[in-house]
Protein backbone atom coordinates (compact mmCIF):
# COMPACT_ATOMS: atom_id res chain seq x y z
CA UNK A 1 0.00 0.00 0.00
CA UNK A 2 2.94 2.38 0.72
CA UNK A 3 4.58 1.81 -2.88
CA UNK A 4 0.75 2.48 -4.47
CA UNK A 5 0.93 6.06 -1.96
CA UNK A 6 4.63 6.59 -2.93
CA UNK A 7 3.33 6.22 -6.75
CA UNK A 8 0.28 8.35 -6.26
CA UNK A 9 2.48 10.94 -4.86
CA UNK A 10 4.55 10.99 -7.63
CA UNK A 11 1.82 11.75 -10.38
CA UNK A 12 0.48 14.60 -8.37
CA UNK A 13 3.56 16.25 -8.44
CA UNK A 14 4.18 15.52 -12.31
CA UNK A 15 0.70 16.31 -12.98
CA UNK A 16 1.42 19.83 -11.07
CA UNK A 17 4.69 20.41 -12.94
CA UNK A 18 3.03 18.95 -16.78
CA UNK A 19 -0.24 20.77 -17.32
CA UNK A 20 -0.39 17.99 -20.49
CA UNK A 21 0.09 15.22 -18.34
CA UNK A 22 -2.66 16.36 -15.76
CA UNK A 23 -5.15 17.10 -18.89
CA UNK A 24 -4.89 13.40 -19.53
CA UNK A 25 -5.05 12.27 -16.18
CA UNK A 26 -7.97 14.03 -15.65
CA UNK A 27 -9.65 12.91 -19.25
CA UNK A 28 -8.51 9.05 -18.59
CA UNK A 29 -7.27 7.92 -15.37
CA UNK A 30 -7.30 4.58 -16.03
CA UNK A 31 -4.86 4.95 -18.98
CA UNK A 32 -2.52 7.21 -17.10
CA UNK A 33 -2.66 4.62 -13.78
CA UNK A 34 -1.34 1.86 -15.98
CA UNK A 35 1.18 3.91 -17.78
CA UNK A 36 2.85 4.93 -14.19
CA UNK A 37 2.48 0.75 -12.96
CA UNK A 38 -0.85 0.97 -11.04
CA UNK A 39 -3.16 -0.99 -13.62
CA UNK A 40 -6.87 -0.53 -12.85
CA UNK A 41 -8.92 -4.25 -12.62
CA UNK A 42 -11.74 -4.28 -15.34
CA UNK A 43 -15.07 -2.92 -14.39
CA UNK A 44 -13.57 -1.00 -11.86
CA UNK A 45 -14.35 3.00 -12.48
CA UNK A 46 -12.05 5.70 -11.52
CA UNK A 47 -13.01 9.32 -11.14
CA UNK A 48 -10.70 12.12 -10.91
CA UNK A 49 -11.36 15.29 -9.17
CA UNK A 50 -9.43 18.16 -8.43
CA UNK A 51 -9.68 19.70 -4.88
CA UNK A 52 -9.46 23.71 -5.00
CA UNK A 53 -8.68 26.45 -2.76
CA UNK A 54 -12.40 26.59 -2.33
CA UNK A 55 -13.84 23.39 -2.76
CA UNK A 56 -12.74 19.79 -1.03
CA UNK A 57 -13.74 16.55 -2.61
CA UNK A 58 -14.09 13.96 0.52
CA UNK A 59 -14.86 10.24 -0.34
CA UNK A 60 -17.01 8.29 1.35
CA UNK A 61 -15.56 4.87 1.47
CA UNK A 62 -17.21 1.68 1.12
CA UNK A 63 -18.69 0.13 4.00
CA UNK A 64 -16.59 -3.03 5.02
CA UNK A 65 -18.61 -6.43 4.41
CA UNK A 66 -20.81 -7.28 7.54
CA UNK A 67 -20.22 -3.48 9.28
CA UNK A 68 -24.18 -3.86 10.42
CA UNK A 69 -22.75 -6.12 12.87
CA UNK A 70 -19.58 -4.26 14.26
CA UNK A 71 -19.31 -1.42 17.08
CA UNK A 72 -18.59 1.67 15.97
CA UNK A 73 -15.01 1.55 17.55
CA UNK A 74 -14.97 -1.28 14.98
CA UNK A 75 -16.30 0.82 12.24
CA UNK A 76 -13.67 3.47 13.01
CA UNK A 77 -10.93 1.49 12.74
CA UNK A 78 -12.42 0.07 9.45
CA UNK A 79 -12.53 3.31 7.71
CA UNK A 80 -8.31 3.90 8.79
CA UNK A 81 -8.04 3.62 12.49
CA UNK A 82 -7.66 7.39 13.36
CA UNK A 83 -9.81 9.65 14.71
CA UNK A 84 -9.23 12.62 12.37
CA UNK A 85 -10.16 13.10 8.38
CA UNK A 86 -7.91 14.67 5.94
CA UNK A 87 -9.76 17.41 4.57
CA UNK A 88 -8.43 20.70 2.90
CA UNK A 89 -4.85 21.32 2.27
CA UNK A 90 -2.43 24.10 3.29
CA UNK A 91 -0.05 26.43 1.16
CA UNK A 92 2.38 23.89 0.51
CA UNK A 93 -0.48 21.50 -0.53
CA UNK A 94 0.23 19.33 2.37
CA UNK A 95 -2.89 17.97 4.27
CA UNK A 96 -4.46 19.36 7.00
CA UNK A 97 -5.97 17.03 9.23
CA UNK A 98 -8.89 18.22 11.47
CA UNK A 99 -9.99 16.22 14.62
CA UNK A 100 -13.44 14.13 13.87
CA UNK A 101 -14.73 15.24 17.62
CA UNK A 102 -13.63 18.67 17.53
CA UNK A 103 -12.94 21.54 14.89
CA UNK A 104 -9.34 21.87 15.60
CA UNK A 105 -6.68 21.68 13.38
CA UNK A 106 -4.08 18.76 13.91
CA UNK A 107 -0.19 19.95 13.00
CA UNK A 108 0.86 17.58 9.76
CA UNK A 109 3.23 20.10 8.22
CA UNK A 110 5.47 23.23 8.40
CA UNK A 111 3.29 25.83 7.04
Amino acid sequence: MTEEKNALAQLFAACWKDEALKTRFMADPKAVLKERGMPVPDGMDVKLVENADHCVHITLPAPPAGHTALSDQEMINAAGGTDSVTVQPCASRQPATFCANCTQALPVCSD
